[in-house]
């Protein structure tokens, strides 16, 4: 039986009139400003279960990581009650995983759940554990590099794992295909895992604020046609095949440029500038400005090795973007038919859809409303509802 069988819920909006339910969510506050990927999901999953009637949520964090970014973050973290360690999150972990202690409910003693918003274990003593996992990476040939620091932090995830896999009454993941792959690296967690898809921030949805605006006018992209490259230049998002193939599209199309948006591998981003000025490196972009750079771009193009879910892709598609993006792992799960899928592995194949993208006007115009009614079918209030339906299914 598949991992993504394993998927039902209950209706807690049917219980949540007559009990309230106790939930330490544990979050990296050090990765809830200016996130992205896990970051970004464990704080709109936190912010919105925590509008949910007969949720009583607080937050166990860090505290220096508390006060170095609460200020930054405002409401509603601003107003969330904390419990707080005061070790090194990295210490205390490596505490938690060693000693298995303290347990959760010596931070909070009425706590009936206690919910791990990314790889991470807090031992418990009567509280139920529920894990945000969200892909197999590490433990996935085709993903990371074959180096020393990829051994060692698949070995890291395995210890994790081996103790979660005692400890976690369920696990809540981001695809079906990263259900079916923990599953098969984990089997003893099979008939734990639970999928609740991720969801685009609703900025993405609206129309371009000003900030935006200025960005463009700033980076002179008001009216220059440019391809958006999400997500950086790393090897899992297929760097050294986007340096290959930019070259080529950038001689059929001169007047193109390639927007990089997001950190990059320096010694990929060395590569990227050798290729002059049609390569335009940005560093890490707040959200409305990155909205404007969906919305303004001839195509969005994210050619990833490896995804869990590939968040870059429904922010694009909810901006109004035709995107060209890989046919593997989880992304066709998110991109349905709104979206030009090729394989990553093909140069011919991703210089091709680009090059349809650009010169044909109505497939562009296709996938931008595709894409469009596809992103909406994701909603992070739809994904904290069925949240708090896993709270219920422990208790």
């Amino acid at each position: 039986m598949g991992a993504t069988q394993f998927a039902g819920f209950i209706n807690a909006d049917a219980i949540s009139a007559c009990t309230t339910m106790n939930v330490l969510v544990y979050v990296h506050m050090r990765n809830i400003y200016r996130s992205t990927g896990a970051g970004r999901v464990a704080r709109q999953l936190t912010e919105h279960v925590a509008k949910r009637q007969g949720l009583n949520i607080h937050i166990l964090a860090d505290h220096s990581d508390y006060r170095s970014v609460i200020d930054k973050v405002g409401a509603p973290w601003t107003d969330f009650q904390y419990h707080f360690f005061t070790k090194d999150t990295g210490v205390q972990q490596r505490q938690w995983l060693i000693l298995h202690s303290p347990r959760a409910e010596n931070f909070w003693p009425e706590a009936q759940i206690v919910h791990c918003t990314g790889e991470s274990y807090v031992p418990t003593s009567r509280s139920r554990l529920i894990v945000t996992v969200h892909d197999a990476a590490y433990f996935d040939a085709s993903a990371h590099p074959k180096n020393w620091a990829t051994v060692r932090q698949s070995l890291k995830w395995r210890v994790l794992y081996a103790t979660l896999s005692r400890a976690a009454s369920l696990f809540h993941t981001v695809s079906h295909f990263s259900a079916d792959r923990l599953a098969a690296v984990f089997p003893s967690i099979r008939s734990r895992l639970r999928v609740i898809h991720n969801a685009a921030h609703p900025c993405f949805f609206g129309a371009i604020s000003d900030v935006g605006t200025e960005f463009l006018a700033t980076h002179g992209l008001s009216n220059r046609p440019y391809i958006l490259l999400p997500g950086g230049l790393h090897y899992r998002k297929n760097a050294e095949l986007v340096l290959k193939a930019w070259p080529i599209l950038a001689g059929r199309f001169p007047d193109f440029t390639l927007i990089v948006p997001g950190h990059c591998d320096p010694r990929l981003a060395g590569a990227a500038s050798a290729l002059g000025k049609s390569v335009v490196l940005t560093g890490f972009v707040e959200d409305h400005e990155l909205h404007a750079l969906y919305h303004g771009s001839s195509a969005v193009w994210f050619p990833s090795r490896y995804e869990g879910f590939g968040m870059p892709v429904l922010e694009a598609m909810a901006s109004g973007a035709a995107v060209v993006s890989s046919n593997s792992t989880s992304i066709p799960e998110v991109a349905g038919d709104a979206a030009l899928l090729v394989d990553p592995y093909s140069l011919d194949d991703n210089i091709g859809a680009l090059e349809a993208v650009i010169c044909d006007e109505q497939l562009r115009a296709s996938l931008r409303a595709r894409g469009k009614v596809r992103a909406q079918e994701f909603t992070w209030s739809a994904s904290a509802a069925r949240l708090q339906d896993l709270y219920s299914e422990v208790l």
